[in-house]
């Protein structure tokens, strides 16, 4: 009832329009402006436009140029691999010479100093290894609030056009769903998963200061542990929204194929209602479509950046630990691919928040289809 009272008011004000007054009036409860001020405020990328990439889409026009996205990504990726060169190239002297220092002590059969140049080596490096790590974990905290924040404003516009392109229980299905799933990542990627893994870099570290190997099983368990939280949230959040996108909108169909039935038979206007009716449900979906498609790229746009700053640390720490294996002690090596094994973790906890959104909005766009 709620959702044919709704459909009536909005007939009698589209009843003197057309299809592109109706979906003007339309964009306009979708509030673009809004979403398009707070999407400049959290996102890197300057490039991508909620407003214009929406209206190219209601305009049909998908002709993206794709020869700019490897530039612009090379680029990104050459920016943040300058930032990281001085101290890669800090922890690469400082490891040489450990190496160096090393084998000169040893001439001399002075294990004990040996010991102790290695650890004042080794303990210097970690600590630019850490001041790394905490910002790259710093950049998924901030990528992550970000996304939960463009979540919740477009939330309320996408709703509308859930509502108006299907029905009332298509939007609180895709609200619970969505809401459990901002919540989840809140809580236990945010609150619990990310501080767990500092702890798992800790160990990772401290396990090289000694040459037995104390706490290896513990970083595991703790990597094992992070791994089933990330696709169990990933999963139940999927899944909610799989079964809520297989059941609800059959059922907002049914209804409203009742309800448009109960108008066409009214006499005399009974055949304007259903016309005008079809023409606000086609302008409704096109509008859903269009936003559903928008905030996809938006939210890709937000995480564009900070997975390139992941990857080039990992990728830079990785060709480093390749440089340094053949001169340097194993531990002093292991230690260094620490960091690059902590933040791959942290890539891991981005990609799935990112995904988590990307998909949901995805299914519901192609599972709701109007009634």
């Amino acid at each position: 009832m709620k959702r044919f009272l709704i459909l009536f008011v909005l007939l009698l004000f589209f009843f003197s329009c057309s299809g592109h007054a109706a979906e003007a009036e339309m964009e306009n409860m979708v509030a673009l402006d809004e979403i398009e001020a707070k999407f400049e405020a959290i996102s890197d990328t300057e490039a991508f436009s909620f407003v214009d990439t929406f209206q190219k889409l209601m305009r049909g026009d998908f002709s993206f140029d794709l020869k700019k996205i490897p530039e612009m990504i090379s680029e990104l990726f050459l920016n943040e691999l300058r930032q990281q060169k001085d101290m890669a190239l800090q922890i690469l002297i400082v490891a040489v010479a450990s190496a160096v220092f090393s084998n000169f002590i040893k001439v001399f059969k002075s294990s004990q100093i040996a010991d102790i140049s290695f650890y004042m080596m080794y303990l210097l490096i970690s600590t630019m290894l850490l001041r790394s790590f905490l910002s790259m974990n710093q950049i998924v905290v901030n990528t992550c609030k970000d996304i939960l924040t463009f979540m919740e404003i477009l939330l309320p516009s996408y709703l509308v056009t859930l509502v108006l392109s299907s029905g009332s229980l298509s939007a609180a299905g895709f609200y619970e769903v969505t809401l459990l799933g901002m919540n989840l990542l809140h809580v236990v990627v945010i609150k619990l998963l990310l501080p767990v893994i500092h702890l798992y870099l800790i160990l990772l570290i401290l396990n090289q200061m000694s040459e037995e190997d104390y706490f290896s099983k513990f970083a595991e368990l703790i990597e094992t542990v992070v791994n089933w939280g990330l696709k169990s949230v990933t999963g139940l959040i999927l899944g909610l929204q799989a079964v809520q996108c297989l059941v609800t909108p059959s059922v907002d169909s049914l209804k409203n194929s009742a309800m448009q039935r109960l108008g066409k038979a009214i006499p005399g206007i009974g055949n304007m209602i259903d016309a005008a009716a079809e023409t606000v449900a086609a302008s409704a979906i096109v509008i859903k479509n269009a936003v559903g498609t928008t905030s996809i790229l938006a939210i890709a746009a937000i995480c564009l950046v900070p997975i390139l700053k992941l990857s080039t640390c990992i990728l830079l720490f990785r060709f480093l630990c390749a440089a340094i294996q053949p001169v340097c002690e194993k531990r002093m090596v292991e230690g260094i691919d620490s960091i690059s094994r902590g933040t791959m973790m942290l890539l891991r906890i981005l990609l799935v928040s990112m995904l988590v959104f990307v998909l949901s909005i995805a299914m519901v766009t192609s599972a709701v289809k109007g009634g």
